[in-house]
């Protein structure tokens, strides 16, 4: 990849993010089953560009560390979020999923001292306010436990990227890549293991739909997310990840047909909103 046309690729990516909520309802294994492949390819193929393109994985011992911490909670994130599409909407988990964005701006005011802004509190208690329409709604509806199992996926992702950003500053995209997935995936394959789960025998369908995960929504949206970082500025990225919502909840309906209800569109708007006002306003410099 080159640095012609960023934002052009940066649509791509978003465009790639968007299928991986509806590629995982195509397949029948268990979620532990699906994000295990999803990484462990999405590792390997890492490991084949990071050859082709002639990066190296890093000499300093310090970095096994964080990459064992920042795939542990890569782990954690892809587990939850996959088992939250069993008990909820595309729209509402990739919603909940998405808040990971509000946490990181929470995490880095409480651990890392950075001051949250009084507008970027307001985008974030709207955000919070929009999960709790659609988390209403979704009770009624018997979708809380989806809703849940997403928002602590988000959550996972959030301490994941706190690991992994200091790590990233010094690796390489495609070493990071080969590093945190791999790692990830171990851990998941430990709670295989643990858990009875075979890791063969699935139809060959759903081997089709794990390779396609690590394809599209691993190399085409996270890689391509992390390399456009080197040309974009990170909230305009941050921001951009929001079209993963819009697209997963359009590809959604016309796939799955899965309808969106009032509270789904009103508060989905309210979520959308906020992280954009948050971030937004975290990048705007303070008078």
């Amino acid at each position: 990849m080159t640095s012609r046309n960023p934002h052009l690729m940066l649509a791509a990516a978003i465009l790639c993010l968007s299928t991986g909520a509806i590629l995982v309802r195509f397949t029948t294994a268990p979620p532990l089953v699906i994000a295990f492949y999803r990484l462990t390819l999405t590792a390997l193929l890492g490991g084949l560009l990071m050859a082709g393109t002639r990066q190296s994985l890093p000499a300093r011992r310090s970095d096994m560390p964080r990459a064992g911490l920042a795939g542990l909670f890569l782990a954690l994130h892809f587990a939850f979020w996959i088992t939250s599409l069993s008990y909820t909407t595309v729209a509402s988990s990739v919603l909940f999923t998405n808040l990971q964005v509000i946490f990181v701006i929470i995490f880095s005011a409480l651990f890392r001292k950075e001051r949250i802004t009084s507008r970027a509190l307001a985008g974030v208690v709207l955000a919070l306010a929009g999960s709790a329409v659609i988390g209403g709604g979704d009770l009624l509806s018997g979708r809380l436990l989806g809703d849940v199992l997403a928002l602590i996926g988000g959550l996972m992702f959030a301490v994941y990227l706190m690991f992994g950003r200091s790590l990233r500053a010094g690796v390489e995209i495609w070493p990071y890549t080969f590093m945190v997935s791999g790692m990830a995936g171990i851990f998941l394959a430990i709670a295989m293991a643990a858990g009875s789960l075979p890791f063969g025998g699935y139809p060959l369908t759903d081997y089709i739909w794990f390779l396609l995960m690590a394809v599209l929504p691993g190399i085409g949206g996270h890689g391509i997310l992390n390399w456009a970082l080197k040309y974009i500025k990170a909230p305009v990225v941050a921001i951009s990840v929001l079209g993963e919502s819009v697209g997963a909840s359009i590809l959604g309906y016309l796939i799955l047909h899965e309808s969106l209800a009032w509270f789904q569109l009103l508060g989905g708007a309210m979520v959308l909103s906020g992280i954009y006002w948050a971030v937004r306003s975290e990048a705007t410099p303070t008078p």
